[in-house]
């Protein structure tokens, strides 16, 4: 095809611009560029097939057209002076296939250069007004274009997408302290796998933005917004241009590294840690809050003495391996009132929890403690609390405790539990009015998971409700045999903290017993599943029996 045969498909492609476009006048601008993209296509050779080659640039034109309506323009980087007046270039094929690298390249460089950069390659702003936009000299203004245009060409054309582009990994966040009244570090987070991935790829070592970006697979103006929001709710600290997660996060291998010798540890001396529950047991089962909940009611308490019990001798052992516990007063202010630690578990995509061989079966939360007051009917107040530890014991319906969202068919805190249940405690459900009526809809799953249960056709509250005062009784009783777990069993609690998490050599907030979290973090829950499955613990235990109680202030 020469430059006379060309005239010959003018119409023909004003015809299929028409057919695109909804204005005659891109209509006519589109065709007019197919036919300057051909020319300048036949100066390096003869076109082949033109009628399906014009096809094929009209349609890539046509998508350029789109771009520069939403301010996405096909550009070259060239240099970094007046951008040339439209209609003084015209790109072929490899041209507008190079110009989509440009493009997302450019999508990927931090604010610092890509808004220097639009401004004058997208918008055409000349240098000067550049620098009177932003407050900076002209100088500045040109040394960003140019080390704009070098960071390009280094990642021009480059795959630098990592795995979590595609598969993204799950991070599961947890704290010790209180967190603050917007629900901080836990909302910083929630559900959102790009700001798990984010805090994950972060944790190593510093990284700029930018990297950060590429990696996850999404541009950087929309990666920013979410890492300065990180950097503000302090999951995030920045060191010169790069940032970094500023808390520790397990792995597989931090997790599973002491397994072998918990479960050896376990099986050696779980009979000998029974004789001495046995006689905790005794003192719980003789008292008068204990005698008067129901069977369902006492296995929890039981549950929950045994957990307590057992898992505080090892914590403490393994604080006194870390250099000694932290105070509460020590830990750092948070914004929006919070006051916290947090702590991360880092899993791969497509994990499988349900697996028999999921050795994260053993892990025991901390403590629980959540508080609201009530209103009842003539004006009366009270304080309840809800107590609870994370195991296994409380079976599979929940995942886990109490109040795990994502089980629910009608989301509920812990707190909307806690006064359902003791509304039917009471026997008053329109007791507590602040309670949503949806709640109602998680009763299956509360009954399969014996947070209630039914006799004779009513529905009764399984889990145990004492005063507060009763409470702290059942504490200063667990603390008595906690101390004897402790005398009894130091040396075998002290053999498992030998080998503590390692952390980033940038990463200096960590507090020491942080370090030391997951070394015997297993052990209890072994000892008191071997002791369920020997018969010697929850003989009589309708499981689930979780370990969760309500106290009345």
């Amino acid at each position: 095809m020469n430059k006379t045969d060309l005239t010959e498909y003018a119409d023909f492609l004003l015809n299929a611009a028409m057919c695109k476009c909804s204005d005659h006048a891109d209509a006519q601008d589109l065709a007019q560029d197919t036919l300057l993209a051909a020319l300048a296509a036949m100066k390096k050779g003869r076109i082949e097939n033109p009628k399906a080659w014009l096809t094929a640039v009209l349609s890539r034109k046509y998508y350029d057209l789109l771009r520069r309506k939403y301010n996405k323009p096909t550009v070259s980087f060239d240099v970094a002076e007046d951008i040339p007046a439209r209609g003084e270039v015209y790109e072929d094929i490899e041209k507008s296939e190079e110009a989509e690298e440009i493009r997302r390249c450019l999508a990927y460089l931090s604010k610092l250069y890509r808004e220097v950069m639009v401004r004058h390659y997208m918008h055409g702003e000349k240098v000067a007004d550049i620098a009177a936009a932003l407050g900076v000299s002209e100088n500045t203004v040109k040394s960003r274009l140019n080390s704009g245009r070098k960071r390009m060409e280094k990642e021009f054309a480059m795959e630098n997408f990592s795995k979590n582009s595609y598969e993204p990994d799950i991070l599961y966040l947890s704290l010790s302290g209180r967190s603050s009244v917007s629900d901080e570090p836990y909302s910083l987070v929630g559900g959102d796998t790009i700001v798990m991935n984010l805090l994950i790829m972060a944790y190593a070592k510093p990284v700029t933005v930018t990297e950060l970006s590429k990696a996850i697979g999404i541009p950087t103006a929309y990666i920013e917004p979410i890492v300065d929001r990180l950097l503000r709710g302090e999951l995030m600290k920045r060191t010169g241009d790069k940032v970094y997660t500023d808390f520790i996060i397990y792995t597989e291998e931090d997790r599973t590294a002491g397994n072998a010798f918990e479960e050896e540890t376990a099986q050696r001396i779980y009979k000998d840690v029974w004789q001495v529950m046995r006689e905790g047991f005794e003192w719980l089962h003789g008292m008068d809050y204990y005698k008067r909940q129901t069977l369902s009611a006492q296995t929890k308490l039981d549950s929950f003495f045994a957990v307590r019990t057992v898992q505080r001798a090892v914590i403490e052992v393994r604080d006194e391996a870390a250099g000694g516990a932290m105070p509460f007063e020590e830990y750092p202010d948070r914004p929006n009132g919070g006051k916290w630690l947090a702590m991360g578990s880092h899993y791969p995509a497509g994990y499988d929890f349900g697996s028999p061989r999921y050795e994260g079966k053993y892990n025991i939360s901390g403590e629980c403690h959540s508080s609201c007051v009530v209103s009842l009917s003539g004006g009366k107040k009270e304080t309840l609390h809800l107590c609870e530890f994370n195991t296994i014991l409380g079976g599979t319906q929940l995942g886990s405790h109490l109040g795990s969202r994502n089980k629910m068919k009608h989301p509920m805190t812990d707190m909307e539990i806690a006064q359902m249940l003791y509304a039917i405690h009471l026997g008053r459900e329109d007791e507590l009015p602040v309670i949503n009526v949806g709640c109602f809809e998680n009763f299956d799953i509360l009954l399969q998971s014996r947070y209630i249960e039914k006799q004779d056709g009513k529905t009764l509250c399984a889990v145990p409700i004492m005063t507060d005062k009763e409470r702290w009784e059942m504490y200063d009783l667990s603390w008595h045999f906690t101390g004897e777990l402790m005398e009894k069993f130091h040396g075998d609690f002290m053999q498992l903290m030998k080998d503590p998490v390692k952390l980033p050599p940038h990463l200096k907030s960590v507090p020491a017993w942080q370090q030391y979290m997951l070394c015997g973090s297993g052990l209890p829950m072994r000892i008191i599943v071997k002791a369920r499955d020997n018969g010697l613990f929850l003989e009589c235990a309708d499981y689930p029996a979780p370990a969760v109680l309500i106290s009345i202030e």
